[in-house]
């Protein structure tokens, strides 16, 4: 009697043939055996596909739609193989859906362990030196280390700044303030400029005191 649910009985369900009833351990054995063969043919025709393998014939003639018609070949053998265990589950036999299921895994590894060994391996960070430096460019950078002063190769650099600049009056700014404030009268002589203003105070000029008025100005 066939279950719709989940059992471990042989009811003597059909696998695909309508000879092939699960009513014994003997037809569970074949039964099985033709699962994994599905299951495997699934699994190689997948890895196929994802590889873009094709005969040599074909990679030969490299003819687009002949190629194209093939991997559409492979593509119906895999979802054939596909359903065909698909149909073998529809059984509800626990144990034909547990030989399904680790046959699929199984054959997933073994695709898992070409794919990593196909994959090229980054490279080793240790593994990568650096080249080696000639004779000649390590000995004249240990020359430059060692070597104390340090040689000029550029431009000699200028001797030590004089200990005074001449700055023209007329260019500098502090002698203009100066200069500004002495006509204002708010300051008197100072070190950059000095005044020859004739004081307010002072005496009216003299008919032939020139020379002495003069000389009096200047010595100031």
């Amino acid at each position: 009697m066939w279950k719709d649910h989940m059992h471990f009985s042989f009811l003597g369900e059909h696998v695909l043939f309508p000879s092939l009833h699960v009513e014994s351990a003997w037809t569970f054995i074949v039964a099985s055996l033709l699962t994994v063969l599905i299951c495997l043919s699934e699994r190689v025709l997948t890895y196929a596909i994802s590889k873009h393998w094709s005969p040599r014939v074909l990679r030969i003639r490299q003819s687009c739609v002949r190629i194209a018609a093939w991997r559409a070949f492979l593509y119906w053998l895999v979802t054939f193989n596909r359903l065909l265990y698909m149909l073998i589950s529809m059984t509800f036999n626990v144990g034909l859906i547990l030989v399904t299921v680790t046959t699929l895994a199984a054959g997933q590894f073994v695709i898992e362990v070409l794919d990593i060994r196909d994959t090229p391996s980054p490279a080793d960070p240790e593994s990568i030196k650096e080249p080696l430096l000639s004779a000649h460019l390590y000995d004249s950078r240990a020359h430059e280390h060692n070597s104390y002063p340090p040689e000029q190769t550029g431009r000699p650099r200028s001797k030590s700044k004089p200990d005074r600049i001449f700055i023209h009056p007329n260019e500098s700014n502090i002698a203009r303030a100066d200069a500004a404030a002495m006509e204002l009268g708010i300051s008197g002589d100072t070190e950059l400029v000095k005044g020859n203003n004739y004081p307010l105070d002072g005496d009216t000029w003299q008919l032939g005191m020139g020379r002495d008025v003069a000389r009096e100005l200047l010595g100031r």
